[in-house]
């Protein structure tokens, strides 16, 4: 590193004084590159983990038979995730915050915003997954495979590759919403994987699997919604996410701002509000 000053400094004719600026500059970027090294491989450690964690499927197979059992631990996990009460704040930009936590050596993510739509319509406008395309860019294609009942639908999801030249994934998931029962609950969209016979995975994508994922949505006035996504990271679902883990972009951030948007432009949306849409 000294050799690497000295040579910089003769070339460039720098008095002392700018020395001792140079060598500052220099030693704070390398510093915060050694960080963002260490916080990524920080990730990577956890996705390790979760891969020896995960050796066995995630997706539960799905039949009419199970279905309300299925449902109800769908929802449950979400349940569960939104009482921890120890995350981290990773990171914050206007107002959207996204924390993480590490439990039992797993990972959970969390995204959190405020927007001002009813907290109803919010919960129609993301119930609907097919939707989500228009907000998330991860949501390339979304399918109804089986509408199950009003509140419990099963989708196929493709999302884009996160490598050049790499497969595109696909999931199929479970969607279960369910309305407060009082004042005090709130709106829920819980998601899992599950597999079905008639969707087996195929050579053109690799197949995805998700733990637990979903959407609480509270309503703190008429015309005020926070609503909190989740997600308990798994090796299908950490490639989206490690950057934003990892602190080395903010593009949770884009993809919640471009939902409050969506849910902002569709707040007065009469569609959202019929039932018989799903």
């Amino acid at each position: 590193m000294s050799c690497f000053f000295y040579s910089v400094t003769k070339r460039v004719g720098l008095t002392a004084a700018r020395v001792k600026v140079f060598k500052l500059v220099t030693f704070m970027v390398f510093d915060l590159c050694l960080r963002n090294v260490i916080a990524f491989l920080n990730v990577y450690r956890k996705y390790i983990i979760s891969c020896k964690q995960t050796q066995v499927p995630l997706s539960v197979p799905w039949d009419p038979s199970n279905q309300m059992y299925l449902s109800y631990n769908n929802v449950s996990a979400l349940k569960l995730m939104d009482t921890k009460n120890n995350w981290v704040l990773t990171s914050e930009k206007n107002k959207v915050r996204l924390y993480t936590l590490e439990e039992n050596h797993m990972l959970y993510v969390k995204v959190e915003m405020h927007v001002s739509v009813p907290a109803e319509q919010v919960f129609h406008l993301l119930s609907d997954l097919r939707r989500r395309k228009e907000w998330d860019r991860h949501y390339q294609e979304c399918e109804v495979i089986n509408q199950a009942d009003e509140d419990d639908t099963l989708y196929r999801v493709v999302t884009p590759s996160v490598s050049k030249g790499g497969r595109g994934k696909d999931f199929i998931l479970l969607a279960s919403r369910r309305k407060p029962c009082d004042s005090r609950d709130p709106y829920l969209i819980a998601l899992r994987s599950v597999t079905l016979p008639n969707h087996p995975p195929t050579e053109d994508f690799s197949r995805g699997e998700v733990l637990c994922a979903g959407f609480t949505i509270w309503e703190e006035s008429s015309t005020v919604t926070k609503f909190t996504y989740y997600n308990q990271a798994t090796p299908g679902v950490l490639p989206y996410i490690s950057t934003d883990v990892a602190g080395l972009s903010s593009s949770f951030y884009s993809t919640f701002s471009a939902c409050s948007q969506f849910l902002e432009a569709n707040r007065d949306s009469l569609d959202a509000l019929q039932p018989s849409s799903f």
